[in-house]
């Protein structure tokens, strides 16, 4: 049987910047400036998200969160499932750490590295 994957990314972060703030840095970082928007759509219900409307090598990116000592979580997931493949197993590939180490290091955010510590870089699970 043929296989796809579907990704997966779940970095917490911490910052001292609004969810504005934490975006255009990740932007910068990660998808060359891009912007986020969406925080007056409310995907995540109560909880303040913005997103980037445009897929991005097929991946969806979402900063969700409320900031100061609860930081925000950057996901990052495939951005549509693609319907037509019947004949595939979708299987998971966590990139969680992969992502946190691209953005090791940026100035005004940190890694929450504990709490993904128990990762392998790249897990792929089926």
């Amino acid at each position: 049987m043929k296989k796809y994957p579907y990704f997966i990314c779940f970095v917490p972060i911490l910052s001292e910047e609004d969810i504005s703030g934490v975006s255009k840095i990740i932007s910068n970082k990660l998808v060359g400036g891009l912007p986020f928007g969406g925080l007056e759509d409310y995907i995540y219900e109560e909880v303040p998200a913005v997103y980037i409307k445009e897929s991005i090598l097929g991946f969806e990116l979402v900063i969700q969160g409320y900031g100061g000592e609860e930081g925000y979580i950057l996901e990052i997931r495939s951005y549509i499932r693609n319907s037509e493949l019947h004949d595939a197993k979708e299987i998971t590939v966590d990139i969680t750490n992969y992502i946190a180490s691209l953005l090791e290091g940026t100035e005004k955010i940190k890694i929450l590295y504990e709490e993904i510590s128990g990762k392998d870089y790249i897990d792929i699970s089926e």
